[in-house]
């Protein structure tokens, strides 16, 4: 009878033996896998280039670039919570989801004085929510806002109230990307993020390092192209700046009509056919306001819109915690005809062009130099902003601390197991 026993517990004694050396499961690839992924530490003591920064949303670090060196350090911060949030906050990390919840960028102070070209290297993120440690834009920002989801990218364009991001209200704005003349982005450090993208899961959220954002004379327009898109084509170009929201982001920018819609691709910009043939225009280093681009930018087709009141997506009252900019009056139900495409075609004096193309000499041309001025800014952005708890301290090292203690207790569980039942057959032998 004892060596029947003895017999029966041994599969139990090698399987509590080998408790402690089972086999990890694989790691899942693809969008999963890299939200999954341990962050990469970047030992450096400059700056790479900002596209090359790929960080797990829990694992932002607190700024990706504050390295002293050029324009640098950044001047805001990434990791952006509770702490952050508020009229005077910094954060430089965009969130872009839906039609009711996104962020664009905006003027560091908290007054309606600046230009984008003179703060593009310091701009932080405004939001239309609370929950992602930015400022929160007031009641009334927007008079009309498309929201586009493809499969490669996702857009959204409309008309703006720019003092709420507190830029000056004659301000024609320009390009943010994530690129720049010394390819560090603006803002420098500037990540941008979303859980919307079509190969995602509405909760999870994948980090882009393409994207373009241009806000200027009351007109904006978003676009994040989605990674996980296979595509040798190009959505999110940063050089056609010159050419504004219609050329890069294509859409009706009808005042008063807020809608979400699914919709096709647009064209590459600059790529227009002509005769049959297909032709890449290039811009040129300058464009004069009467110089006339050679194709009208295609408006990609939509479908599955859902309408909506901006009383439905937006505050309408001050909640307390918005940015200092006064509450505006209109809340985005203006009659405001729409402005027909053939505004578009060129480059036009004309106020209603002049927005849309958002042709912004003037800060085209003072980009370069403003560099030293948010240079300037980030030494009392930063010492302000390093006192703010950082989102994610401590979620790396807590979480991969719990998994060490389960996997040290697993195998003093499958030891104990292991002599016990040894004991045991020992004593009934």
């Amino acid at each position: 009878m004892s060596v029947a026993i003895l017999v029966a517990l041994l599969p139990l004694i090698a399987r509590a033996a080998d408790l402690s050396t089972i086999t990890p499961a694989p790691q899942p690839t693809g969008l999963l896998g890299r939200q999954n992924s341990v962050g990469t530490t970047y030992e450096t003591t400059s700056p790479l280039p900002l596209t090359e920064y790929f960080y797990p949303y829990d694992q932002i670090p607190y700024q990706v670039n504050p390295f002293p060196v050029g324009r640098g350090p950044q001047s805001g911060y990434n990791q952006c919570n509770s702490t952050t949030e508020g009229p005077d906050s910094q954060c430089q990390t965009l969130i872009v989801n839906s039609i009711d919840d996104f962020c664009g960028w905006g003027a560091p102070g908290t007054t309606p004085n600046d230009t984008i070209g003179d703060v593009e290297a310091a701009v932080v993120a405004y939001c239309t929510k609370s929950g992602h440690g930015a400022r929160v834009l007031p009641p009334g920002a927007f008079t009309a806002v498309q929201f586009i989801r493809t499969d490669a990218y996702i857009q959204i364009t409309g008309w703006v109230n720019q003092t709420a991001f507190n830029l000056a209200p004659n301000d024609t704005g320009g390009e943010l990307d994530p690129h720049g003349a010394d390819q560090l982005g603006n803002p420098l450090g500037g990540l941008a993020y979303s859980n919307g993208f079509y190969s995602g899961d509405n909760t999870t959220y994948l980090q882009t390092q393409s994207w373009n954002h241009f806000i200027g004379a009351d007109v904006f327009c978003i676009k994040l192209c989605n990674p996980d898109y296979n595509t040798t084509a190009n959505y999110c170009q940063n050089i056609y700046d010159l050419l504004g929201c219609q050329y890069n982001m294509p859409a009706s920018y009808e005042q008063g009509v807020f809608l979400s819609c699914d919709g096709d691709l647009q064209d590459e910009v600059g790529t227009y056919t002509s005769d049959g043939q297909t032709i890449t225009w290039h811009q040129p280093s300058s464009l004069d306001p009467t110089d006339t681009i050679p194709f009208t930018p295609r408006i990609p087709a939509t479908s599955n819109c859902q309408y909506y009141q901006s009383t439905d997506l937006y505050p309408t009252e001050s909640l307390g915690y918005q940015s200092t900019a006064a509450p505006l009056n209109d809340i985005g139900l203006t009659t405001t005809p729409a402005t027909p495409i053939s505004a578009f075609a060129t480059i036009s004096a004309a106020s209603t062009a002049t927005a849309i193309n958002s042709v912004a000499t003037g800060s085209s041309g003072s980009r370069s130099s403003s560099g030293s001025s948010s240079g300037s800014r980030s030494g009392s952005a930063s010492s302000s902003g390093s006192s703010n708890t950082p989102v994610n301290a401590s979620a790396s090292s807590s979480t991969s601390g719990a998994t060490r203690s389960f996997g040290a207790n697993l195998n003093s569980v499958a030891t104990g197991l292991a002599y016990l039942l040894v004991g045991l057959t020992t004593f009934l032998l």
